[in-house]
C-alpha cells in the first residue's frame, strides 16, 4: 500500500501527493492576492469591531448616572465630567506603555491583562459607594483609562488591512465606536429599569454602581474571547516593532497630513462624547427627563448615526471617493449643522427637543464622517515602517478628544455649546484645506 508523504510546517500538516495542497501552491494563492486588498481573518476583523464598542460603551455607560453619583459623594458636575474624561486621557499614557508592550510580548497576552486590569477599575467604580471616598471614582476611572487598550484595534487594522480596503474597513470601525455610544447609554437604562424592577438598593449595588459592576463582568467574558479568536498579526514584533514611538521617518509634507489627521481625529473624538454629556446634561438639568429617558434619547442618537456611517462604509467600497476631498466635505457639513443648535428661544418644548435632536444628530454624523477619512489618511500617507507609530499618535489624538469633549461638554450650557463647536469645525475645514495637497497615499504602503 502507497504511503503520502506529509511534511510539517509549523502548525500545520500539508500533503505532498496532492499538489493543489503543495507548499508551492499555497504560497502562490497567498501571493496572488494584492497586497493592496490583503484582509485578516474575519473573527480577528470582528473582534476589534466589537472592542470598539466595548471600549466606547465603558467610556459612556455611566454618563447618565455620573451627576447622581458624583452628588451623592459630595461632588459637583465639573467633578463628574472630569469622571468620564479620566478614561481617555489615562488612555494616553496606557496607549503609549501598550506599544512598547507589542515590541516583545504577543498580543493576545497584553490585551487579557489589561482586560483584567479594565475588570479591576470596574469592580474599584461599583465600590466607591460603599467606600463613601469620591476619590475612588477618579482612581477607578484613570486605572480603566490605563488599560483601555484604546489603540489596539486601529493598530491591528493598520498592519493587517491592505490599502484599497482599509477606508472601508476604518469606516466600520469608526460606525462601531459610534453605536457603541449607543449601546452604553441604552444598557445604562436597562440597568436602571432592571433595578427599580427588584428593588435592590444598597451601598454596594444601585442604580449608580450597577454599570461598574456590568462592565466587569463583560470585560472578563471578552478577555475569553481574545484567547479563542484573535489571529496574530505577523508584522508587530521585530527589529522595526522596537523603534520607540517619537522616531518617525517622515517629510516635512507627511508630518504636516499627519497632524492634520490628528487635529481631526481629536475634534471627531471630543464632538462624540461632548454631545453625549451635553445632551444628557441638558435634558436632565433644564427639562427634568429622568436617566432611563435622557439615556434612551442619546442612546437614539448614537444609533442613527453608527447605523448611517456603517452605510457609507459599504458604499465607498462600491463608489470610490477620494480620502481628502471626504474630509474637506465634511468638515463644511458640520459646521452647517451647528446652526440647528444656536439658541433660539423656542419655547416650546417639543420644538426644542427635535431641534435639538436633528442639530445634534446631523453633527455626530458628519464628525464621524470626518474621523473615518482622518484615520483612513493617517495610515495611507506614510510608508509601513511609521504605520505602527502613526496609528498609536492617532489613538492618543482620539483619547485625548474623549477627554476634553467630557469636561466641555459637562461645563457648557444651551447658549455656548453651538458657537464652541462651530469654531471647532471651522477650525477643522481651515486645517482641512491647507494641508489637503499634503495627503497623497505614500506609494509603499499600497
Amino acid at each position: 500500500m502507497a504511503t503520502a508523504t506529509v511534511t510539517v510546517i509549523g502548525a500545520e500538516s500539508v500533503q505532498l501527493s496532492n499538489p493543489d495542497r503543495s507548499p508551492e501552491n499555497e504560497c502562490a494563492k497567498l501571493s496572488a492576492i494584492p497586497d493592496a486588498e490583503k484582509m485578516p481573518a474575519f473573527k480577528s476583523l470582528a473582534l476589534m469591531m466589537y472592542f470598539a464598542a466595548l471600549s466606547s460603551i465603558n467610556l459612556v455607560i455611566t454618563i447618565p448616572t455620573a451627576h447622581d453619583y458624583a452628588d451623592r459623594l459630595g461632588a459637583g458636575d465639573l467633578f463628574a465630567g472630569l469622571m468620564i474624561g479620566l478614561v481617555p486621557l489615562c488612555s494616553i499614557i496606557g496607549s503609549v506603555a501598550n506599544t512598547r508592550l507589542l515590541s516583545f510580548l504577543p498580543m493576545k497576552t497584553v490585551w487579557v491583562v489589561l482586560c483584567l486590569g479594565n475588570v479591576l477599575g470596574c469592580i474599584l467604580y461599583a465600590l466607591a459607594g460603599l467606600m463613601r471616598f469620591k476619590w475612588t471614582l477618579l482612581g477607578a476611572r484613570g486605572l480603566m483609562g490605563l488599560c483601555s487598550a484604546f489603540n489596539i484595534p486601529g493598530l491591528y487594522i493598520s498592519l493587517t488591512v491592505g490599502t484599497k480596503r482599509r477606508s472601508e474597513v476604518l469606516f466600520y470601525y469608526s460606525a462601531w465606536l459610534t453605536l457603541g455610544c449607543a449601546a452604553g447609554p441604552a444598557l445604562a437604562a436597562l440597568l436602571e429599569v432592571f433595578m427599580k424592577f427588584t428593588k435592590i438598593n444598597n451601598l454596594v449595588l444601585d442604580s449608580d454602581t450597577i454599570p461598574g459592576w456590568f462592565m466587569a463582568v463583560v470585560y472578563l467574558f471578552f478577555s475569553v474571547k481574545v484567547l479563542i479568536f484573535l489571529e496574530e498579526p505577523t508584522s508587530l514584533r521585530g527589529p522595526e516593532a522596537a523603534e520607540p514611538v517619537r522616531r518617525i521617518p517622515l517629510s516635512w509634507q507627511q508630518l504636516a497630513a499627519c497632524c492634520a489627521c490628528f487635529w481631526h481625529l481629536s475634534v471627531g473624538a471630543a464632538v462624540n462624547t461632548g454631545v453625549e454629556v451635553y445632551a444628557v446634561s441638558v435634558l436632565q438639568q433644564v427639562l427634568g427627563w429622568n436617566i432611563s429617558a435622557s439615556a434612551l434619547f442619546v442612546a437614539g442618537l448614537m444609533l442613527i448615526c453608527g447605523v448611517f456611517n456603517l452605510s457609507l462604509g459599504r458604499l465607498l467600497r462600491l463608489v470610490p471617493c477620494s480620502d481628502s476631498k471626504g474630509l474637506v466635505v465634511g468638515d463644511a457639513l458640520a459646521c452647517l449643522a451647528c446652526v440647528m443648535l444656536f439658541n433660539f428661544d423656542v419655547h416650546a418644548v417639543t420644538a426644542q427637543i427635535s431641534l435639538m435632536g436633528l442639530g445634534l444628530l446631523a453633527v455626530l454624523i458628519f464628525a464621524n464622517l470626518v474621523r473615518a477619512f482622518a484615520l483612513s489618511i493617517a495610515t495611507k500617507v506614510v510608508p509601513p515602517s511609521a504605520t505602527k507609530a502613526v496609528t498609536t499618535w492617532a489613538a492618543l489624538a482620539m483619547s485625548l478628544g474623549r477627554g476634553a469633549g467630557a469636561v466641555v461638554g459637562s461645563v457648557l450650557n444651551v447658549d455656548s455649546f453651538a458657537p464652541v463647536l462651530l469654531c471647532m469645525f471651522m477650525g477643522s475645514l481651515t486645517v482641512g484645506l491647507v494641508a489637503r495637497k499634503y495627503m497623497k497615499t505614500e506609494i509603499k504602503a499600497s
